[in-house]
C-alpha cells in the first residue's frame, strides 16, 4: 500500500523504531559482555533495561492508534550493526573493542534521538498528545544515555593503545 499521509509515515517510522529498539536489546547485552570496565558494563545493562521500557511505550503508542505493535526492520540500526561486525573482523584488542562500543553506542543514540524527535513532531501534528508524552520519555532516556557515553568517551584511557602504536612503529 502506498504511503500517502503523515499518519502513514508516522506508523512506518513507529514500526522502524520498534524494530530498532528490539534489535538493540541484543546489541546492548553483547556490549555489556564485551566490557571490562564495571561502570561501562553497568551503563550498557541499565540502558538495556530502559530499552525494554521504551519498547513497551512504543507498543502503547501502537495501541493508541489502533494498530498492532508489529515491527518491520530498521535499516539505520541494521547498518550500524553491520559496521560493528565489519570492525570486529579486524580482531581488535579488548580495550579497542570497548572504546569502539562507546563510539558505536553514541552513533546509535544520535540516530534514536533524531528518530524520536521526528516521531514526536509527527505525533504532535496528528494531535496524539498521549503518544507525544510517551515518545518524549523515550527521547529523554536516549539523551541521558548519550550524555553518559560522552563522559565515558572523554575519560577513556587510550594510553596503552598509543604506547603500543608508537612501539610498533619503532
Amino acid at each position: 500500500m502506498p504511503m500517502q499521509t503523515v499518519q502513514d509515515l508516522f506508523e512506518h517510522e513507529l514500526r522502524n523504531m520498534l524494530a530498532g529498539e528490539r534489535t538493540l536489546l541484543d546489541a546492548l547485552a553483547q556490549m555489556a559482555r564485551e566490557s571490562a570496565d564495571r561502570e561501562i558494563r553497568k551503563a550498557f545493562t541499565q540502558h538495556r533495561k530502559q530499552t525494554q521500557g521504551q519498547i513497551r511505550r512504543l507498543e502503547r503508542v501502537f495501541r493508541m492508534i489502533g494498530r498492532r505493535p508489529d515491527a518491520s526492520s530498521c535499516p539505520g540500526i541494521d547498518g550500524l550493526q553491520k559496521e560493528k561486525k565489519t570492525f570486529m573482523r579486524q580482531r581488535p584488542s579488548d580495550e579497542l573493542v570497548e572504546y569502539c562500543n562507546i563510539g558505536a553506542a553514541q552513533k546509535v543514540e544520535r540516530y534514536e534521538i533524531s528518530s524520536y524527535e521526528n516521531l514526536i513532531d509527527m505525533a504532535d501534528k496528528l494531535g496524539l498528545t498521549d503518544a507525544v508524552e510517551l515518545l518524549e520519555e523515550n527521547l529523554q532516556e536516549e539523551e541521558a544515555a548519550l550524555n553518559t557515553l560522552k563522559v565515558f568517551a572523554s575519560e577513556f584511557d587510550v594510553t596503552d593503545e598509543i604506547e603500543a602504536e608508537v612501539q610498533s612503529r619503532e
